[in-house]
């Protein structure tokens, strides 16, 4: 969802005076060499925002292992920092922050596990699949019930033995709803019910995803000062100094990767900027003569803790201190899931087949999807799905082959297998930027940019259910949107008695060049491909 590249990074193949150039529906006569428009490969066109391909080879002629190993360790750079920043949100109860370094790396290894599922059962060879951001509020809402329902029983009385009773049924709670949700999947799409996913109203999902932006903005500043963000009344902990110190770099390090994001045509440059913040950071520390510990008193990195060796992944879960009785007040939340995740998914597999001009099979997608859930929630995982920016991303590349995934699984490892602790060594207002990086792109995306493609009514509905799941919660949000959309549907429906045909026109920017290759070659004015009713 967050998309991380904005641009194409064009070559010019020779010119072939008899071949015909492809773009969605349209098949387009040679291409005139008096015209610059520049073109992909020797198969694609690029006019504008939209570009057509014949075929995606599994492999690419001249590609060294080299060539796989950089690209998969600038997807690693981009993935794991927002990683930490996602367990953060998953178990943002106090309770859960003694064991937040091995919980991290758990979040980390269902990463591992979602991408090699991937790299397996995925049509796209370049695929890259990992944790997302379409299910954290409600596996957050989950953990969150999970420890308020077992202290309220114990009567807030907190010891060894509650931790780790509430641990243990969150990771099995949530890797069973997890594991359901790939289930259902699973059957969606082997029966080829994808498409009843698209009765979901966007407006809807639109708000969801706009919240998850808020909440990921909310969780990034909370990393950064150190403490509990959850409700609005509790942003006035910004109003403390050193609060607002330790907040503004990270609000302000979001904002650039943001904007290097969505305005910077070089491919390099998110994931180097991403390497440059923490680096300026530790360079400020040594011209100042501060060491990283007067940076830990000043709570700019995390506090020191032992190493957390890979084997304490296998002592998080005692069973026997599970409360599977807890499991029914999770149901509702869980459905909920389903729903968003399904859309989500769909969202992301249309994303892609958008950005390459070649037709997939939703359902066949959906089931990948499905798989690598079912696989990672009986592994005590978490809910993953493509990873739509950083799979386009590796296709721009021009990689064609199933060892990107592989290698980007074995960089995920290798932090899980490393006995360090990223936390007490990372500037905590970087990892917050991470996840406001994704906030400020998603409230933009789904609160700004949506404006355009949204008639009123659409809009009104989107932002309803965005507030209403802020005060109601996600799934009476939701409920609500859903219900705002169903009457908004009805009310116009019935206040139109006609539907006429509209003249519209496209928001694009186009060159000089751009411009004159469409009048000539796409517009037919005798034979519009696209119509417009109201």
């Amino acid at each position: 969802r967050s998309p991380l590249l904005r641009k194409f990074s064009l070559v010019s193949p020779p010119h072939d005076a008899n071949r015909t150039i492809t773009t969605g529906a349209l098949t387009l006569p040679g291409h005139n060499p008096s015209l610059p428009t520049q073109i992909l490969d020797d198969t694609d066109v690029t006019v504008g925002a939209r570009t057509g391909k014949k075929s995606v080879p599994t492999e690419q002629k001249g590609e060294s292992f080299i060539y796989y190993v950089v690209y998969a360790l600038v997807n690693s750079i981009m993935c794991i920092p927002c990683l930490y920043g996602y367990a953060s949100v998953i178990f943002n109860h106090d309770i859960y922050q003694p064991h937040i370094n091995v919980l991290s790396k758990l979040v980390i290894l269902s990463s591992v596990v979602h991408q090699i599922c991937f790299s397996i059962f995925s049509s796209l060879p370049f695929s890259i699949g990992q944790v997302q951001d379409a299910g954290l509020i409600f596996l957050s809402a989950m953990s969150h019930t999970i420890a308020t329902s077992i202290l309220n029983g114990r009567g807030n009385d907190v010891d060894d033995d509650v931790v780790t009773e509430i641990v243990s049924t969150t990771i099995v709670l949530l890797g069973l709803s997890t594991a359901s949700l790939g289930a259902v999947l699973i059957l969606a799409g082997k029966f080829r019910f994808a498409e009843a996913v698209a009765y979901l109203p966007l407006p809807v999902v639109g708000g969801y995803l706009a919240f998850i932006g808020y909440f990921c903005v909310e969780a990034g500043v909370a990393l950064c000062i150190g403490n509990t963000i959850m409700v609005p009344s509790d942003w006035a902990n910004l109003f403390n100094k050193q609060s607002l110190v330790l907040a503004f770099p990270g609000v302000l390090a979001g904002i650039f990767l943001t904007f290097v994001a969505r305005k910077c045509s070089d491919e390099a440059m998110l994931p180097i900027s991403m390497v440059v913040i923490p680096v300026v950071f530790y360079l400020v520390l040594f011209v100042n003569g501060w060491s990283i510990e007067d940076a830990r008193e000043g709570g700019w990195v995390g506090e020191q803790s032992p190493p957390v060796p890979v084997s304490d992944l296998f002592h998080l879960v005692d069973f026997g201190k599970v409360r599977w009785d807890l499991g029914k007040e999770l149901i509702s939340t869980w459905a909920g899931m389903v729903f968003v995740v399904s859309f989500s998914s769909c969202l992301d597999v249309a994303a892609i087949s958008m950005d390459m001009g070649k037709a997939l099979d939703v359902n066949n997608e959906l089931m990948t999807v499905g798989i690598s859930n079912f696989v990672s929630g009986l592994a005590g995982g978490f809910t993953g799905s493509y990873i739509f920016s950083q799979t386009i991303f590796t296709y721009r590349t021009g990689c064609r082959s199933r060892w990107i995934g592989v290698l980007v699984a074995l960089t995920f490892l290798a932090v899980v297998v490393s006995r360090v602790n990223f936390l007490e060594v990372s500037p905590l207002f970087f990892l917050g930027s991470t996840l406001m990086f994704i906030g400020f792109d998603l409230l933009y995306e789904w609160v700004v940019e949506v404006r355009h493609k949204l008639v009123l009514s659409e809009y009104v509905v989107l932002l309803a259910t965005f507030f209403a799941i802020q005060f109601l919660g996600i799934n009476g949000g939701i409920g609500l949107g859903i219900a705002v959309a169903v009457f908004d549907f009805v009310l116009t429906s019935a206040s139109v008695s006609n539907v006429v045909r509209v003249s519209r026109r496209s928001l694009a920017l186009w060159s000089p060049q751009e411009r004159t290759f469409i009048e000539n070659y796409v517009y037919d004015a005798q034979c519009p491909k696209i119509v417009t009713l109201e």
